[in-house]
């Protein structure tokens, strides 16, 4: 007998009442290693679902757990999940390199120089790197976003929640951090559970994709 999935994350009978929205008993499952896609038109509640996951909101019911241990009282930076929301919440007292450089410091517990090259080589493949030294304000919000992605990359975590954080790319661009984020994925067995709209780039990329409508789960499929 096979031995059960492990879940990086897992939402059990989770409900967040939202004021005139209710998100509703959502039973939903990211095992480790796998590619969760949310889809679902606006105003469903796909990222009420992340930002309860990440710890800014509190259900009404329902635990939220990862790797098995329950997540539902731990303040968000004790979650061990990097979340990236569309819009970028940089720092704009930092430049883009301390931008990148800023969940390294509680996550990964690198040297000053092997850190200097993680955040230069990442820089480089999101196409960010003629950017380091300058201050956040007045970057496109496609640079903007690659810079927040850049920064949940260097954590360290294991889990990406991505809500809509490539939305401001070009299609090109998209598809290269698509690629880049797969090979994250692919490489270390880490999960990713993406809120998104664009229906072809879930069944591209996700191996799961969940739809919620009106604050309900309505349906689980197999992407491929």
């Amino acid at each position: 007998m096979s031995s059960p999935v492990s879940a990086a994350l897992e939402w059990r009978g989770v409900s967040v009442d939202f004021g005139a929205f209710v998100l509703h008993q959502v039973d939903l499952c990211a095992p480790v290693g796998t590619w969760l896609a949310i889809v679902g038109p606006t105003g469903a509640g796909k990222s009420l679902l992340l930002e309860a996951a990440a710890g800014f909101l509190v259900p009404t019911e329902g635990e939220i757990l990862g790797h098995g241990n329950s997540l539902t009282q731990l303040p968000p930076e004790l979650r061990g999940l990097a979340y990236v929301p569309q819009d970028d919440l940089l720092f704009p007292c930092f430049d883009v390199r301390e931008n990148l450089s800023f969940g390294m410091r509680e996550g990964a517990q690198n040297a000053a120089s092997t850190a200097g090259d993680a955040i230069s080589r990442l820089a480089k493949q999101l196409e960010i790197d003629h950017l380091l030294a300058r201050r956040t304000r007045g970057l496109s919000g496609g640079e903007a976003q690659r810079i927040a992605l850049g920064r949940a990359l260097l954590s360290g975590t294991d889990t990406l929640l991505l809500d809509e954080c490539t939305s401001a790319l070009d299609a090109a661009t998209k598809s290269r951090v698509g690629d880049l984020l797969a090979d994250w994925r692919t490489r270390g067995g880490r999960t990713i559970v993406q809120v998104t709209h664009d229906s072809e780039e879930a069944r591209a990329r996700a191996d799961t994709i969940a739809t919620l409508e009106g604050g309900r789960l309505v349906r689980i499929v197999a992407a491929r």
